[in-house]
């Protein structure tokens, strides 16, 4: 009787510790796949007409409309560059020119390994909480490129580690926009992710 009740004892314990095992195994190994969801490449659609042969093709009725201003608020830049869209917004403050407020994007060369370093810093940064100097990052509605933020410099990057370009938006450093508020800076920012967004929408096939 009394090895029959050891032998008893003896089974619980081993199931007990093998419960505890199996529960300390899984809480450990969530973290891990958590990591790995956040920094596995992405499927992508095609970009080739916003990353590749960039043509700035709206105009200032369509760009009025994503950006939620009046058509008379915007008017083309006096500096355009080559492959490159470039406009002047009113009611952000005014540049040290006096002008209004310019706004540009367009793409420029990286290499794919770059831009896969980029998306996996950031996000790191944004697991561990950390926002250096404002910068942040979030996935494109699109749902295959990252939107990466910078707004002490004013502006915004679309990564894609599937091509060898990134597609730089710039709408300016607050400090060098004569009277532009900090509230307007952030009203900017989510204008030009409104873009953002729009763009990657308008370019996927």
């Amino acid at each position: 009787m009394k090895n029959i009740i050891a032998l008893l004892i003896f089974t619980l314990f081993i199931a007990c510790k093998s419960d505890k095992k199996d529960s300390s195994t899984i809480s450990s190994s969530a973290p891990t796949n958590e990591v790995k969801a956040d920094t596995k490449a992405l499927e992508s659609g095609d970009y080739s007409s916003l990353l590749i042969d960039f043509k700035c093709d709206i105009d200032i009725s369509e760009l009025a409309q994503v950006l939620e201003v009046a058509e008379t608020d915007l008017n083309l830049s006096q500096y355009p560059r080559q492959g490159k869209c470039a406009f002047n917004l009113k009611g952000f403050g005014k540049n040290t020119l006096g002008d209004d407020s310019g706004i540009s994007w367009g793409p420029f060369p990286t290499a794919k390994a770059q831009n896969k370093k980029e998306i996996e810093s950031y996000l790191k940064r944004k697991r561990e909480g950390l926002k250096i100097m404002g910068m942040d990052i979030q996935l494109a509605e699109t749902g295959d490129c990252y939107l990466a933020y910078q707004p002490a410099h004013g502006r915004l990057l679309i990564y894609n580690e599937h091509y060898d370009q990134a597609f730089l938006m710039n709408y300016g450093i607050r400090s060098a926009n004569n009277d532009r508020t900090k509230e307007q800076h952030e009203e900017l920012r989510l204008k030009m992710t409104d873009l953002a967004n729009y763009l990657l929408k308008k370019h996927r096939k």
